[in-house]
Order: C-alpha cells, then structure tokens, then sequence
C-alpha cells in the first residue's frame, strides 16, 4: 500500500468484486476539477479487473489522524 499523505486530495474507487475501497493515484486539481474519463485498473486485494468512470471515482482528502481508505 502506498503510504498517504496528510491534506493530500485522492482519487478512489471501491472494487465491483470484493469492495474495498482503493487509491488510484493523487489528485492534483484538490478536489475541484470534473473528473472525464474511464480508468481500467486491476484490484490490488482481488485481481478484478473492472473500469470505473466519473461516477464511480471518489474524491478523498486524507486526515491526520489516520482515517485511511
């Protein structure tokens, strides 16, 4: 798992498969940008493969204290 870091925004989704809820990478926009586009990525708990669009993508603000995803 890739560590977090304190006020840094994320973009998330929650596996279709074995729904635990993953990082895809930072966000850079902060939470503010619309988010256009459909990423195809591998669960890193399950191995689904499964596409998530802007419907699907979670914005998180990780916490100091440790509230993680």
């Amino acid at each position: 798992m890739r560590t977090l870091t304190t006020g840094q925004w994320y973009l998330m989704f929650v596996c279709e498969n074995c729904k635990v809820r993953q990082v895809l990478f930072p966000d850079l926009s902060h939470g503010k940008s619309k988010i256009n586009a459909t990423y195809h990525v591998a669960c890193v708990s399950c191995g689904h493969q499964g596409a998530y669009d802007s419907e699907a993508i979670e914005r998180y603000q990780h916490q100091a204290d440790g509230d993680k995803p």
